[in-house]
């Protein structure tokens, strides 16, 4: 094996691992799921099974506690396979929104749910993207108010990466009508099922089919105030 000058053996065993996994589960089907909108739950679980989502995270859930060139080498080899609605559909449930949960959940939260994120058992998506302000999180508008131990959430959500299948949802809502934009936003963990969130609708694409992307609504969603991720009003920190 020829040593890399920024890799070590770690890091090239791992690519090794991930190039055969698209080389023998990806590449013969993805046209399928191009056609289909999205990735099969048993490929992502596959993927959980041999530690591809869970490469920087503690192994107390679960993780390998590798470092970030190990997170590089999986997005390396996701973007090889050619089918990028497949690798960002892995991406963004690793490094876009399940980072959500670990780096602001309390401990409880961790312990319920990085587990499974980890094992592949539930995908998470991140909801910040609104119809009338596309990415501007200080223009949020999808509200949440406090009602005793809950915040009831009104809004939507538009083109969510892994919107139509995810089972974890790392949501930013204004809690805050008053005070500072940058100071008003905070994020919740809504699960799948919830009453009163739904998946609106499931987009079409011109490209990146396989990754399912979705338009979701808040309609008096109660949830309690335990699910808040990390402190309320830091959620513009925490997605910026």
């Amino acid at each position: 094996m020829t040593q890399h000058l920024f890799l070590t053996e770690e890091h090239e065993m791992l690519r090794d691992q991930v190039r055969r996994f698209i080389s023998e589960n990806v590449k013969p089907v993805a046209d399928q799921w191009e056609k289909e909108g999205f990735v099969p739950r048993e490929i992502l679980r596959k993927m959980g099974e041999l530690g591809l989502f869970g490469i920087r995270y503690p192994k107390e859930y679960g993780g390998s506690e590798m470092d970030t060139r190990a997170t590089a080498v999986l997005a390396e080899e996701l973007g090889r396979s050619t089918y990028a609605g497949f690798a960002i559909t892995a991406l963004v449930h690793t490094d876009m929104a399940s980072v959500h949960l670990f780096n602001a959940g309390s401990n409880a939260q961790r312990a319920a749910f990085m587990p499974d994120v980890i094992a592949g058992h539930k995908i998470v998506a991140v909801a910040v993207t609104e119809p009338d302000v596309g990415s501007d999180v200080k223009g949020i508008r999808t509200m949440g108010r406090r009602d005793g131990n809950d915040f009831v959430l009104n809004g939507s959500k538009m083109f969510i990466t892994n919107g139509v299948h995810a089972d974890l949802y790392c949501v930013a809502v204004k809690t805050d009508s008053q005070g500072p934009a940058s100071q008003s936003i905070t994020m919740f963990l809504v699960e799948k099922g919830t009453p009163g969130f739904s998946v609106s609708r499931a987009l079409d694409k011109t490209g990146w089919r396989s990754s399912d992307t979705a338009v979701l609504s808040f309609q008096d969603c109660r949830v309690p105030a335990d699910n808040i991720l990390g402190e309320e009003g830091r959620g513009f920190y925490a997605v910026m």
